[in-house]
């Protein structure tokens, strides 16, 4: 992410991504948001012009360098217990975190707890099912934007893919929290993925008829969704996967 200088400060530009998440948020009403891994706060900056009520918290709260004024950052690590009441958001977002966490379970039950009843949550993780990131895997066992093994000797929580998620397991753990997915998209098409795009009606057929074996007819339904998710535009050839999530109970 770059920076301008303005009035003599620095301030972070938003990423292509923020700018995507942005756009996703955009029609709804300012409201009390809590944005996650905000970094140098671009995104929360934005967010605050618009009018929302925004907590922030990061792992390195000295990396946002945004004007801090009308946003409340606090300092805290997303595996463990998020510091607020229950129900305290009508909005969450989390660009770019539960990749890098070992509690990725407790953490989407922590998001349901302090969202409140009927929250959207905008939720990003890199894409390693697109088609690009599947030809990788199958010539060295390694994902897009998980490329090799992470350190057994020193750990960068920063930097570090250490749980890559697929998309069903991605769904699976937020729906296990109540977190229904609404809306999937990404923030850019990768021209690498787009040659493989006559591997998608194999994909689509294959994957289908794998999901179609499941004996139970409720998940044998979501399966069918699962599927058609995953073989969306943006799902098998997109570099992020952006979730918009409700909470229902």
């Amino acid at each position: 992410m770059s920076s301008n200088a303005v009035n003599g400060a620095m301030r972070p530009e938003l990423s292509r991504l923020e700018r995507k998440v942005l756009e996703l948020v955009d029609g709804i009403q300012p409201c009390r948001t809590l944005e996650l891994t905000p970094g140098r706060g671009a995104l929360t900056e934005q967010l605050v012009r618009s009018g929302h009520q925004v907590d922030a918290l990061d792992i390195a709260p000295e990396n946002f360098i945004a004007d801090r004024t009308g946003i409340r950052l606090t300092a805290g690590n997303l595996d463990d217990p998020l510091p607020y009441a229950d129900n305290s958001f009508e909005l969450v977002i989390c660009c770019e975190g539960i990749e890098h966490l070992e509690k990725q379970y407790e953490f989407a039950r922590e998001l349901a707890r302090v969202m409140a009843p009927g929250a959207t949550l905008v939720i990003t993780t890199p894409n390693i099912n697109n088609a690009a990131s599947r030809l990788r895997f199958l010539l060295t066992g390694f994902y897009s934007l998980a490329v090799r093994p992470s350190s057994e000797f020193e750990r960068n929580r920063y930097i570090e893919h250490i749980y890559p998620l697929t998309f069903w397991q991605f769904r699976h753990i937020l729906h296990s929290a109540s977190l229904r997915i609404k809306q999937v998209g990404t923030d850019h098409i990768r021209r690498s993925g787009l040659s493989l795009a006559p591997l998608w009606p194999l994909s689509r057929l294959f994957t289908g008829r794998a999901l179609a074996s499941e004996p139970d007819p409720r998940q044998r339904k979501a399966n069918r969704e699962i599927c058609r998710q995953m073989h969306s535009l943006s799902m098998f050839f997109g570099r992020t996967m952006i979730a918009v999530v409700r909470r229902e109970d």
